[in-house]
């Protein structure tokens, strides 16, 4: 039965096993479990602390202001709830009732890029009302963050400003967006806007490669407007929002990321995201190799001193806790049509019907109880993931991994 009850531990198993044949009062067990239990929470919790060493404080300041509102001593307290509950569906893959932390809404539906990895610019630009975001986001207080972009260009939509401050300043949610740093309002209002995080999307500075693979794009565009806003928020003095490069990591474009790193300490931006490519896009793009991956290591390393270098999404390791999927236990997707999706990785967009959780509509007299049942099923898949896994978690890198950020791989 114990064997059953804890089968995530089989160590712990074989003691409670061994104090049984030994007629040991089976307490003994239970106290070892909860020492194992408070290593594990300790282990995650000197890993936020180390990552936090990264930040300075008036970040940490606004993020701690953010996720636990002194003004709102209730939502916090919610939050904290739902944050150790979740730690646990997380970790040891029970069934409770946990609430996205992270909310990822596509504001815009559609790109005036057509990049190679994902092809938006193929949709018809289509945008979400201020009111319907509104709505939405109001259905989840215990959610901490929201990302404001998923199959498009955030500031395609005249209302993505209003939405960023009605999230930030009204809801107290860390609001992030990615974007391609082609149609930027003026610097002055992003800095301004509430904005935690704004992450350019370049994979590389080379002019020519940047063309090819950002399709419509300009690179000379994209670097000045990213100059621009790094410019006025020094002269603002602010350190928020955060500004930072995320470049899409591919065999091909291994040879860039030294050069990505160096162009971003010379502009002045505060870190830089190595996310691997989900799925390769020949001729252009292929999913990078473990020698690859590893090549990032180096770089990481190297640039340690200078700026911070984050790496994602790679089944070998990298800047993500080790364990099942956290985007599955920790976020839930919204796209612009409705359809709910557990987590934010291209199976949501190009195979949509096997991985929806349901629809909503902003409109819905009865929306309340569509997102309390969606929420149900989120419970439900969570909790069957990694014993009954679909076929879009077990094809993701993401689904399980071993290693912790910077850990050497061994072949």
């Amino acid at each position: 039965m114990y064997i059953l009850i804890f089968s995530n531990h089989i160590g712990l198993a074989f003691i409670l096993i061994f104090f049984s044949k030994k007629r040991l009062n089976v307490e003994y067990f239970f106290v070892l479990y909860y020492i194992k239990l408070m290593s594990n929470f300790f282990q995650i919790a000197l890993f936020i602390i180390r990552k936090l060493f990264l930040i300075d404080f008036e970040r940490a300041l606004f993020i701690a202001s953010q996720i636990f509102p002194p003004s709102q001593p209730e939502l916090s307290l919610r939050r904290m709830k739902n944050f150790l509950l979740t730690y646990f569906v997380w970790k040891f893959g029970v069934k409770l009732p946990v609430k996205p932390i992270v909310l990822q809404i596509e504001s815009v539906r559609g790109c005036n890029f057509n990049c190679v990895m994902c092809r938006a610019g193929q949709f018809e630009t289509r945008t979400m009302k201020f009111e319907e975001f509104k709505k939405i986001i109001c259905q989840f207080p215990e959610t901490c963050a929201v990302i404001m972009n998923f199959a498009g260009e955030p500031f395609l939509s005249k209302d993505l400003l209003r939405m960023i401050r009605y999230a930030s300043v009204e809801r107290k949610m860390l609001v992030t967006t990615f974007s391609n740093f082609s149609i930027l309002p003026e610097p002055e209002k992003v800095i301004e806007s509430g904005l935690y995080e704004i992450i350019a999307s370049i994979d590389t500075f080379n002019r020519e490669k940047f063309s090819v693979i950002r399709e419509k794009g300009d690179l000379d565009v994209v670097v000045d407007n990213l100059k621009r806003l790094v410019q006025e928020r020094r002269i603002r003095g602010k350190k928020i929002p955060v500004i930072s490069i995320s470049a899409v990591f591919s065999r091909e474009t291994k040879e860039d990321a030294e050069d990505i790193i160096e162009n971003a300490i010379k502009i002045g931006v505060d870190r830089v995201k190595f996310q691997r490519l989900f799925f390769s896009a020949p001729p252009y793009l292929h999913v990078p190799t473990k020698d690859d991956f590893a090549h990032l290591l180096y770089l990481k390393e190297k640039y340690k001193n200078k700026i911070d270098v984050r790496i994602y999404n790679f089944e070998w390791g990298g800047d993500s806790m080790p364990g099942f999927c956290y985007l599955a236990s920790s976020m839930l997707t919204i796209d612009l049509f409705g359809n709910v999706f557990p987590c934010c990785t291209p199976y949501a967009i190009f195979e949509p019907h096997k991985s929806s959780l349901g629809i909503i509509h902003p409109s819905d007299q009865k929306l309340s109880e569509k997102v309390s049942d969606i929420l149900r099923r989120r419970v439900e898949f969570i909790s069957k993931m990694r014993y009954f896994t679909p076929d879009f978690c077990r094809s993701c890198p993401l689904f399980k991994r071993e290693k912790w950020a910077n850990q050497q791989i061994k072949n």
